[in-house]
């Protein structure tokens, strides 16, 4: 086992949008964030129109219920396909990408590279190196399977954690930026800031940073080197389909199959541009004064002595060993004091309640809203009910991790909404033989649907004149098509749009087609 293999990452061949697409409109925020915001979507969606973005190769979470979610999701694994087969998507050489994302509250840095899912698990008495931190929400995930289940590449959020007060494994490669292959730089749409990123693939950058990684193992409480910060469900789902699929796969095939890892960022716990906030709850379709009453027999019930009390918004004390869970309305704030909590956690004692709840009114149902301005105007709503969260501090993530386990469902965020991760690279999740037709012999060679790899070195002249071609393009793009404050198309003219793109791509593949049927 070699020292990448010792602490579960590989450096695997990343995919990037080729020079001609529009980064802006190419990278989309999160599945998960604005999940009861559809106008958001709406507008992302009217802003890309029928370019080529990663949106179209997700499934924002405000769909999860829509009628046409199967349809959603064979729509974004086909759309995957074509931009691999239209060269869309470009392969970097085997490394990995550094990330400098600048956002309205501050810059972070991180790496992008694949991490080994045999090193993971969500079950902490096995003490995983790479750990999950938060419960999943039981609805999200068949969505999230569903979408990486036989597609051919994945385009993730997910954010893993290093716990590294002395910036020993990113510090260094971050000072050695200048000496990398620039290969993107863009504004973000919807207030997202802006991004920038390098690629590396020079063994003495990748071998040193693997090596502080060890390190870092070393001194690693619990055996627990990686934390997950965001993406839960995306590491779950992925882990899922590896778990499925190596049952019938040759023992000889586990170690080289794509599906046995994952797309990360790996990032600092203790980078300044990294935040942790709460994330609060909203029960919808209640009403308010009939929900709290019965959150508090619930309560109650289970001997744990609770009272409410309504106030003129002043946050209430608790007494030693008590828990207070702040609410607030269109009408009414207070909140309820537990003196007798079960659970350590606030979040997990409200998180049963709530599931009770949930279950004695059928037509409640509770949404986790990232940020305190979407949440005051949410709870705000007819027949709507906001419970306010408390932040963890990012220094106690890890001990409370190691402490409780498993933190309950969506204990925490890692910045405001627009700070999350926006998708930008991609892997492919099949070999990439596997993507092309067979042919017959003559013709092999021939075929212009294979991914197209860059040699991609640290001062080479295609690598400084590809970010030099997308550079002015994406400038060209910011002058000229994503001003956000014009009036947004309208939804007639996005799907003329998408239809013709489509109608384009068929009829390429035809032509291909006939070509072939004549030779």
């Amino acid at each position: 086992m070699d020292k990448a293999e010792q602490v579960g990452v590989i450096f695997p061949q990343i995919l990037i949008p080729e020079k001609k697409v529009n980064k802006q409109k190419w990278a989309v925020i999160a599945c998960d964030q604005f999940t009861s915001n559809e106008d958001y979507w709406i507008k992302t969606a009217r802003t890309i129109g029928g370019a080529p973005s990663s949106f179209h190769i997700i499934v924002p979470e405000v769909f999860v219920d829509a009628p046409d979610i199967s349809e959603r999701i064979d729509h974004a694994k086909q759309t995957m396909r074509s931009y691999i087969e239209d060269g869309v998507l470009v392969c970097l050489p085997e490394g990995m990408v550094l990330v400098e994302r600048e956002t309205p509250h501050g810059t972070r840095i991180g790496v992008i590279l694949a991490v080994d899912l045999e090193f993971y698990a969500t079950d902490q008495r096995k003490k995983p190196l790479i750990r999950a931190t938060e419960e999943t929400v039981a609805e999200r995930m068949p969505v999230r399977v569903a979408l990486r289940e036989d597609a051919v590449l994945e385009c993730p959020h997910v954010m893993l954690l290093i716990n590294d007060e002395r910036d020993s494994v990113i510090g260094p490669v971050y000072r050695a930026k200048d000496s990398f292959a620039k290969i993107y730089d863009t504004t973000l749409m919807q207030g997202g800031g802006h991004i920038k990123g390098w690629f590396t693939d020079d063994k003495q950058v990748l071998d040193s940073m693997t090596e502080a990684l060890l390190r870092l193992k070393e001194k690693a409480k619990d055996g627990m080197l990686f934390a997950v910060g965001d993406g839960n469900h995306s590491l779950a789902a992925a882990k899922q389909i590896w778990e499925n699929s190596k049952i019938s796969m040759p023992k000889e095939q586990q170690q080289s199959s794509p599906l046995r890892y994952a797309l990360v960022e790996i990032v600092n716990l203790y980078d300044h541009g990294l935040s942790v906030h709460p994330i609060h709850r909203i029960v919808f379709d209640v009403d308010v004064p009939s929900a709290l009453r019965a959150i508090v027999s619930i309560l109650n019930k289970s001997g744990q002595q609770a009272h409410m009390m309504y106030t003129r918004g002043t946050r209430g004390q608790a007494k030693p060993g008590a828990q207070v869970i702040r609410f607030e309305s269109k009408m009414s704030k207070g909140y309820i004091e537990v003196t007798k909590p079960r659970h350590a956690l606030m979040a997990q004692t409200l998180t049963e309640a709530l599931d009770m709840l949930c279950r004695e009114m059928p037509r409640a149902h509770v949404d986790y809203i990232h940020g305190d301005d979407e949440f005051h105007a949410l709870s705000h709503e007819h027949a709507s009910l906001g419970f306010l969260m408390e932040p963890i501090a990012k220094e106690q993530l890890f001990d409370a991790v190691i402490s409780y386990g498993v933190l309950p469902r969506k204990s925490f965020s890692l910045g405001m909404a627009e700070e999350k991760r926006y998708y930008f690279e991609s892997r492919l999740l099949v070999e990439a033989q596997d993507e092309t037709e067979e042919e017959p012999e003559e013709k092999k060679g021939e075929t212009q649907d294979e991914l197209l790899v860059l040699d991609v070195t640290d001062e080479s002249e295609q690598a400084q004149a590809l970010f030099t071609e997308a550079e002015q393009a994406d400038e060209a793009d910011e002058n000229a098509e994503l001003d956000e404050n014009a009036e947004p198309e309208n939804d007639e003219n996005m799907t003329d749009e998408t239809e013709k793109t489509r109608r384009g791509r068929k009829q390429k593949k035809a032509k291909k087609e006939r070509n072939r049927s004549h030779s």
